[in-house]
């Protein structure tokens, strides 16, 4: 006995060797003398609108305009999270549906559900189609992924990196893939070839596959039945800390390459690509990058300090570029949700018991931590400590210990942007809010609850959802059916969306079509009752997503949400409200303004009687629906006692509450907004 604690303690002591060797050998600081330019676009100028405005619409592509068009806006139900065969990290899980394919799903067709050796499993459809979609497979291995799965097309389908990609499983995901956790990447010269011109070359045929299949899906029709926009995902994760981001772009004008984590490892090097070689370079090309994943970011997603030690000037900027670029932020997907979290020592107020749900991580919580720069076995746990000083690590401003941060989530993140504006810095953090699913076998759109079949092909069956791994790729049981993209917009169109989704009239839901409307302005104390409350609710007032100067006078917000027909009737309207005390302070209040009554939505003014136009302020509406069981109690009570799988025996909460969340309004002291027209049209070609 005491030869074999000898032996396991000298392995143990030996693997704990190698990965600090490892560690040192992947290391890498970051340039800080790099100067990022300020922003010279029109297409970044802040966009501040002062009560009632509304942009016409622009037409920045030859299209009909839609015969459909609605002034005070609809609700417009999407997914910009969705990833395909071409990400290196469903191929090797088993599968082989292509963007093409999720653009069908998308609007109502059938696709095959893989296993995960690759064989199509069963069909599935979407019993409410999409409006919009976008494909957002990791461009960093769209080169080595295509060389790998193409036999005779590159030379390095032959090397022994393919071949293990071909075999599957978690090695297969890894071989490609564990190079998005290293601060400066490095690809495989034996699958890329000298140069990486055979990588680069291959990217380019990705590149133009995604391109086209969204340009193909796209109805540019009278009709406007389906809004197809190109994208991708920058996949930063070092350490397994995502810091991922998904790219939209607005219509077909796109740069010749993805820019990504290989190329651009950096997010200021990303943001500054973006400003240079799309806003500026192309005449039609817009962009707005989408931050997600962020309740596993480890303290990263919305850093202050990851942008420490280079020039004010280019601090300066770089707050800017994030203002420009990140207009909104996923706040519920596959992954859990990243809204908010309770124990955070920097902001005060009160528990929050809905801040729990879907929650991956929590303060306290024992953690398998997962490192993916190496292929040795997790063998330590995390606690999840609160971020501090000592886990900055100063040579490339990244948190280090899978520590765990207010700002990993929306509530605290927009905190921080507003003490970083009360400093005399543009706010890098004022984003609006979407969901979507992160699904990885293309089921675009796909959050029946109690009908979920998985978003990887190891969740296909029952036994694979309920299964227990550590924190990371494969949660299995502690993974969610996902959330959906709303957005209210003049029509379905490209343009129309994103010039919604740029503005952050935008909203995310945990799965049900829960439609939240939120104002600011002044209103009738019975509008609510009005026939054509949504009429005087723009004409008086100023919708989610904007940013106005602090009222100096009383400020009454507009709360409203519609139960979706499909799902319950809501159960309460609740107001968050976040602000900066007269000392700089955090805090944080929930305020319930309206219950059920029975009916299918809930309305209700609030006037806030603790408002100060002196403090930084933001507020937004979530809409609740009563509890229902969690899919994995709903599935299991769903089979005979007699033939539950063991896993149905888990510690998971039984029951949720399925939310609804509307972007922000920010009441900014001193802010001064440039004068602007008033105008709403049917479109015109730009």
């Amino acid at each position: 006995m005491r030869r074999f604690i000898l032996v396991f303690a000298v392995l143990i002591a030996t693997l704990a060797g190698l990965y600090a060797g490892l560690s040192q050998i992947t290391h890498h600081s970051i340039d800080k003398s790099y100067e990022l330019l300020p922003l010279s676009s029109e297409k970044s100028e802040p966009e501040i609108y002062d009560y009632g405005y509304q942009p016409e619409l622009i037409y920045t592509e030859t299209r009909a305009p839609c015969l459909e068009q609605y002034s005070t806006k609809k609700a417009m139900w999407g997914d910009l999270h969705i990833h395909t065969a071409l990400s290196a990290d469903a191929f090797p899980d088993g599968t082989r549906t292509y963007p093409k394919d999720v653009y069908n799903f998308a609007k109502g067709n059938e696709i095959p559900i893989p296993t995960s050796e690759g064989m199509p499993q069963r069909m599935l459809r979407l019993d409410r189609p999409l409006d919009f979609a976008a494909v957002t497979d990791h461009a960093e291995t769209f080169g080595e992924g295509y060389i790998c799965r193409t036999p005779g097309a590159f030379q390095g389908f032959n090397s022994k990196s393919c071949q293990i990609f071909r075999a599957g499983g978690e090695s297969g995901v890894s071989e490609l893939m564990r190079m998005n956790s290293l601060v400066s990447p490095k690809r495989k010269t034996s699958v890329c070839g000298e140069n990486n011109v055979d990588c680069k070359a291959a990217e380019a045929l990705v590149w133009k596959q995604v391109i086209d299949a969204a340009e193909n899906a796209y109805d540019r029709s009278a009709d406007c039945e389906f809004t197809s926009f190109i994208g991708y995902e920058y996949t930063r994760a070092p350490n397994a800390q995502h810091m991922h981001r998904n790219t939209i772009f607005r219509n077909a004008d796109v740069p010749e390459t993805p820019f990504h984590h290989v190329t651009h490892p950096l997010s200021h090097l990303l943001l500054g690509a973006f400003e240079k070689e799309c806003r500026v370079g192309l005449e039609k090309c817009d962009v707005i990058s989408i931050p997600h994943n962020s309740n596993i970011s480890g303290g990263n997603a919305f850093n202050p300090d990851d942008i420490k030690g280079f020039s004010m000037e280019t601090q300066m900027n770089y707050r800017a570029h994030r203002n420009a670029f990140d207009r909104l932020a996923e706040i519920v997907q596959h992954k859990g949700a990243s809204e908010c979290i309770n124990g955070a020592t920097d902001i005060l107020g009160d528990i929050d018991e809905l801040c729990d749900i879907e929650a991956l991580r929590q303060f306290g919580k024992i953690e398998q931590a997962v490192d993916t720069t190496t292929k040795l076995p997790a063998i330590f746990k995390s606690t999840s400590p609160e971020c501090a000083d000592e886990h900055l690590d100063a040579k490339d401003n990244i948190y280090k210990g899978f520590c765990l941060s207010s700002r990993d989530f929306a509530r605290g993140a927009l905190l921080e942007g507003m003490s970083q504006e009360k400093l005399g810095q543009v706010n890098p953090f004022e984003f609006g809010f979407i969901g979507s699913t992160d699904t990885h076998i293309s089921v675009s759109g796909y959050v029946e609850e109690d009908g979920w079949e998985g978003h990887i092909a190891y969740e296909a069956d029952l036994d694979g959802r309920l299964g227990t791994a550590s924190l990371g790729r494969f949660n299995r049981l502690v993974s969610n059916p996902g959330g959906l993209a709303g957005v209210y917009a003049i029509e379905n169109s490209r343009d129309a969306i994103f010039q919604s989704m740029k503005r952050r009239e935008a909203f995310a839901t945990s799965g049900p079509r829960i439609e939240p409307r939120f104002f600011a302005g002044q209103f009738d104390e019975n509008i609510c009752d009005q026939a054509n409350w949504l009429e005087s609710a723009y004409a008086f007032g100023t919708p989610m997503g904007s940013k106005l100067p602090a009222e100096k006078g009383r400020v009454q917000l507009l709360a409203q949400a519609s139960a979706d027909p499909g799902s319950r009737t809501l159960e309460k309207l609740q107001i968050i409200k976040g602000w900066l005390g007269a000392e700089g302070h955090k805090h944080s209040k929930v305020i319930d303004v309206a219950k059920s009554d029975g009916s299918d939505s809930l309305c209700t003014v609030y006037e806030d009687p603790d408002y100060d136009p002196n403090l930084p302020t933001y507020y937004y509406l979530r809409a609740v629906e009563p509890e229902r069981p969690r899919w994995s109690a709903a599935q299991c009570a769903a089979v005979p006692a007699d033939k539950r799988p063991e896993g149905c025996t888990n510690d998971m909460p039984e029951t949720i509450r399925e939310m609804a969340w509307s972007s922000p309004i920010w009441f900014t002291p001193g802010l001064m907004p440039a004068l602007q027209t008033e105008s709403e049209g049917h479109g015109h070609q730009e």
